[in-house]
């Protein structure tokens, strides 16, 4: 059975950077199941699983463009701490996950460096500009189960769920 739409799969990888540092899988393979179609996965990853097999393996680089995006010099922001009080307590050299205390939306940035004055807050992803070195195994293939489908997107796959519009 191979790699296709409404399949579940589960594979194991290892990612690492073009200077040889693991992101995921140093000690060994990391294992990760998904549904295919469903956005659950990185989908340049998706793409490059389609029509494999059970037990394929294949070794693969993402370019940074179809990962986690270009590095965005704009996405760096030098705040004062009269602009940005909780600056003062930021140590530089961490990441920091703020949480919007309106909607409860979170996202992360990097301390990128504090002066006498200010903060600079880098708010790229960690591996934007990175290429990722993927080896991939699949390990096992089959069809969702109508449950795992109904979790996923349950307007589309309820049992009396109106048919959709063909244009």
């Amino acid at each position: 059975m191979d790699v296709g739409r409404d399949m579940f799969v589960i594979i194991e990888y290892r990612i690492h950077l073009d200077d040889g540092s693991y992101v995921k899988g140093e000690s060994g393979p990391i294992s990760l199941n998904f549904v295919v179609g469903y956005d659950q996965v990185l989908p340049a990853l998706e793409r490059r699983v389609l029509g494999l097999g059970e037990g394929a393996q294949v070794e693969f680089v993402l370019p940074a463009s179809e990962a986690f995006g270009e590095y965005d010099a704009s996405q760096v922001h030098t705040r004062t701490f009269a602009e940005f009080p909780e600056g003062r307590s930021l140590e530089t050299g961490k990441w920091i996950i703020a949480t919007n205390e309106q909607t409860q939306a979170q996202y992360g940035y990097y301390i990128r460096g504090k002066t006498k004055d200010t903060v600079t807050l880098d708010f790229n992803h960690p591996l934007a500009g990175k290429d990722l070195y993927y080896a991939v195994k699949v390990v096992s293939v089959r069809p969702a189960l109508k449950e795992e489908l109904e979790y996923l997107r349950p307007c589309e796959h309820q049992e009396g769920s109106a048919p959709t519009a063909e244009a």
